[in-house]
């Protein structure tokens, strides 16, 4: 038996996180939920999960300096920024891209765009040749 996809949900808001632990759920993934970027880290670390999908604005850490400490305890994990604070067209999000999230998302954003996105991240992934 294979293991289901795992999902860390990373964000201040206890309603998002729910909301998209009880969706990802439903679609068959194992998501796992933090309230912060320590917490986050923790669970990464011993986790070890495939997809996070991150806040970038929170309280304490931010979301960007979790996913600069992710890229060490979890470094096969892919990143996906769901945020309102940046734009995710243009010439900011090559900026932002570079070296930080593997992917953005703009709040706020449907179910159908969170999961079409995981799907897309999870299937680029097992194309990959082993080396």
């Amino acid at each position: 038996m294979t293991r289901r996809p795992q999902i860390l949900i990373v964000d201040d808001e206890a309603h998002l996180r729910n909301g998209l632990r009880r969706i990802l759920n439903e679609e068959g993934y194992e998501a796992i939920t933090a309230p912060d970027g320590e917490t986050a880290l923790m669970l990464a670390a011993e986790k070890k999960p495939d997809i996070v999908l991150l806040d970038i604005m929170m309280p304490g850490m931010d979301g960007r300096e979790v996913c600069h400490r992710l890229r060490k305890v979890a470094a096969e994990a892919q990143i996906i920024y769901l945020t309102a604070k940046v734009e995710t067209t243009g010439p900011l999000q090559s900026k932002h891209l570079r070296g930080e999230a593997d992917a953005f998302i703009a709040k706020p954003a449907t179910s159908k765009r969170i999961l079409s996105k995981i799907e897309s991240m999870l299937h680029s992934t097992e194309e990959q040749p082993d080396c």
